[in-house]
């Protein structure tokens, strides 16, 4: 620590004595502080309490209002240098994470100086040391997929679903409903014809009335996120999805995937996917606390049957598949009859295998992006 800071308070009040004729003893005498507290404080090894500065201001006529804002002032620059010398000692944690795209995308400040990015990712992840990152996020570190591939992603992922529950704070939702929200998400089934502009804030509306934020944010590149699924408390879960893929019939079904969870799964659960389909990208053996378990992918299957049976009720789609007719026409004609975008039944018939990824109905899939000046809808009240 410098001298120049120790200095600060000593330096003033060595001067008032000076200019007083006044020594140490004698101000001791005059106020009956020990001589060793005194010498303590001069030496900026002892704080000026509210009773000291009293004291002060009736002997050396100085305002204890005064000094005390000067000892606070001294305090916390005391506080931010050690502050500083414990942050140097983890600025490894900016090789673990993208500041960059983070910044980029907005959700923490620009910064050059190493560690004012780390204060600014602290402050991000409402954290006050690297330390604290996994105590906070320790069910989250469990229940992700923790293979090589996705560990190395880490704290890229943190950041995206860190981001989503900042969003979602600004959500009012009604008490959690499961009959308002099986009901809200047959209303959301309806919008499948549309947009992503045009429908994203109709979805936000239906499902915060049941008790459910809805929430989109960008995946950061490189970090294969399209959606997530948890609660905040009894009363307020929170869906968050990316645009991950670009195509209608993947945002819907991540969509009724993370819905799945909600309406399926625990509240005290967190899910999070890399493709909406409940399959891992890599093996996780070398993981200590694998997301790939018996229960996990038995859950992730029911939330995925969830989301196809919500968008096409499985008789509906076997007596199509039974036709054996997938041409254009064909794909448009049912999915008019089911009231769902052709996309959809596009992606559900080259998921299940009945036709090819590059087949021409392909091409009956909108794409989906975010409208220029995104911004997640702001509610303040019901």
């Amino acid at each position: 620590m410098t001298s120049k800071l120790i200095s600060y308070p000593r330096a003033f009040l060595e001067t008032i004595l000076q200019e007083l004729g006044m020594q140490q003893i004698e101000l001791s005498k005059r106020t009956g502080i020990s001589a060793k507290t005194i010498n303590s404080i001069l030496k900026g090894s002892a704080p000026i309490s509210p009773e000291t500065a009293l004291s002060f201001e009736m002997v050396l006529g100085k305002s204890a209002k005064d000094l005390l804002a000067m000892e606070a002032k001294y305090q916390l620059r005391k506080v931010n240098a050690l502050q500083e010398e414990s942050l140097t000692q983890e600025l490894s944690f900016l090789d673990q994470i993208n500041y960059r795209e983070i910044a980029k995308a907005g959700w923490v400040k620009k910064e050059s100086n190493k560690i004012e990015k780390l204060k600014r990712l602290y402050e991000f992840f409402g954290v006050s040391s690297f330390n604290q990152l996994s105590p906070v996020w320790s069910q989250l570190e469990v229940n992700y997929r923790t293979s090589t591939v996705y560990k190395k992603k880490h704290f890229n992922i943190m950041a995206w679903l860190r981001q989503g529950e900042i969003e979602a704070q600004k959500i009012a939702c009604s008490p959690f409903s499961l009959k308002s929200f099986k009901e809200a998400l047959f209303e959301c089934r309806r919008l499948t014809t549309q947009s992503f502009e045009e429908c994203h804030i109709q979805i936000q509306e239906l499902c915060r009335k049941a008790g459910v934020a809805v929430i989109y944010v960008k995946e950061l590149p490189g970090v294969a996120t399209s959606g997530a699924a948890h609660w905040v408390d009894k009363d307020k879960a929170i869906i968050q999805l990316s645009l991950r893929g670009k195509a209608d019939d993947k945002f819907w079904f991540n969509f009724f995937h993370e819905a799945g969870h909600i309406v399926l799964h625990g509240r005290k659960e967190q899910f999070i996917d890399n493709n909406g389909k409940g399959q891992s990208t890599a093996k996780d053996e070398d993981a200590e606390t694998p997301y790939e378990t018996v229960e996990n992918k038995l859950k992730e299957a029911e939330a995925d049957a969830f989301a196809a049976n919500l968008l096409i009720p499985k008789k509906e789609l076997d007596k199509f598949v039974d036709k054996n007719t997938f041409d254009r026409d064909s794909i448009v004609s049912f999915a008019h009859e089911q009231g769902i975008a052709p996309g959809i039944v596009v992606g559900q018939l080259q998921n299940k295998g009945h036709i090819g990824w590059s087949s021409s109905v392909g091409r009956l899939k909108r794409r989906y992006e975010f409208p220029d000046n995104f911004a997640n809808l702001v509610v303040d009240d019901i």
